[in-house]
């Protein structure tokens, strides 16, 4: 009878996992047996994997001139070139520093700390704060598929030059689910404290800086494994300083595969020339230039969204983000904002509840 109830639960979770988010959602206040079942995170990850481009939403964090407190406002993608908006979310955060997103969750830190949220089922937890009385520099988001478990890093620079640290730093790791932060000694590799980090399949990767080289300057791009935790390190593109002039670079992720961008600037002259680099392959470490670019707006982050209607999404701080369409080689204005932080996240049912933190649902802005 086990081995039969077994095999039913796997076959209704594969069923479940293969519906709309919002038919989930709905299906919670069936029973209690129905709402265990759309809170497991097995059925949670299998409808993650089976997700498609039409479940990527785009989510801003944004301090709205008419607003009072800072809101989430969860964008959908249609047939027309401009998302909708589908959602306004009040949070009780006095500011943002940062946001990463990663399999359906986003990380919000700030002054008054570190946040986890599920947009999709509005769920926020706030993480516990680490032992150190220094503030962190920078952090980082990620989750590895081999253990299954969300980590959240933060890395503590003991002083800044030209933009950059030296070799001592301290670096610390959460994993959501505990209730401490556990360091990781001797970081090998000088991360840049004002890029922010990217990840991909259970790796975060960070831009590294030298002090004889400049704050962006690309001599080694880091690596931290999500799951072992371990460090690595491989080098970026060779020809990326190859144009005079000042360059402004960037991490991304673009059809699935790590990318770099160097946004080439001069001051004499309003025009930029932004190279797009993407990685060839993941165990070779090659480089390729996919775009090079003519533009006078200054681009500090791409968004992976090259496989809808063919376009890319970039971001121009502060203000807002544009569609490029390298077919015509044209620029489209998407959402204009101030101070707000954009990324993009997958639609998720990946429960916040029973990670041992208190669970807060987010209402309504407005």
């Amino acid at each position: 009878m086990d081995a039969i109830e077994k095999i039913s639960q796997d076959i209704i979770l594969n069923i479940l996992s293969r519906l709309p988010l919002k038919s989930l959602m709905r299906c919670k206040c069936v029973s209690k047996h129905w709402y265990s079942l759309i809170n497991d995170p097995i059925l949670a990850e299998l409808h993650l994997q089976r997700s498609n481009c039409d479940s990527i939403n785009l989510v801003i964090c944004a301090n709205l001139p008419s607003s009072t407190a800072w809101e989430i406002l969860i964008f959908k993608f249609d047939n027309e070139n401009q998302p909708k908006l589908s959602a306004s979310l009040k949070i009780d955060i006095e500011d943002i520093s940062s946001v990463y997103s990663c399999e359906g969750l986003i990380c919000i830190s700030g002054s008054a700390g570190i946040h986890l949220c599920n947009p999709s089922t509005r769920e926020l937890v706030t993480l516990p704060r680490s032992n150190s009385l220094e503030e962190p520099s920078m952090h980082g988001f990620g989750y590895s598929p081999s253990t299954k478990e969300y980590k959240v890093v933060q890395l503590i620079h003991n002083k800044l030059i030209d933009g950059c640290s030296p070799l001592s730093s301290k670096f610390g790791v959460l994993t959501l689910g505990t209730k401490s932060w556990r360091p990781i000694d001797n970081v090998p590799y000088v991360l840049h404290p004002k890029k922010n980090s990217i990840t991909l399949n259970g790796i975060m990767y960070w831009l590294t800086c030298t002090k004889k080289r400049g704050p962006d300057s690309v001599e080694e791009i880091a690596t931290f494994n999500v799951g072992d935790e371990r460090f690595g390190a491989f080098s970026g593109p060779p020809d990326c300083h190859a144009l005079e002039g000042k360059s402004a670079v960037s991490l991304g992720v673009l059809q699935g595969t790590l990318c770099l961008t160097c946004d080439y600037y001069n001051r004499n002259s309003v025009n930029h020339k932004l190279e797009i680099w993407m990685m060839k392959d993941d165990n070779a470490r090659g480089w390729v230039k996919q775009y090079s670019i003519e533009t006078c707006w200054m681009i500090y982050n791409i968004f992976s969204l090259y496989h809808w209607k063919g376009k890319l999404i970039l971001e121009d701080p502060p203000y807002g983000l544009l569609w490029y369409d390298p077919g015509t080689n044209t620029f489209e204005t998407i959402l204009c904002y101030g101070d707000a932080f954009p990324c993009l996240c997958m639609e998720s049912l990946m429960p916040l509840v029973n990670r041992q933190l208190l669970v807060k649902r987010l209402t309504n802005a407005g």
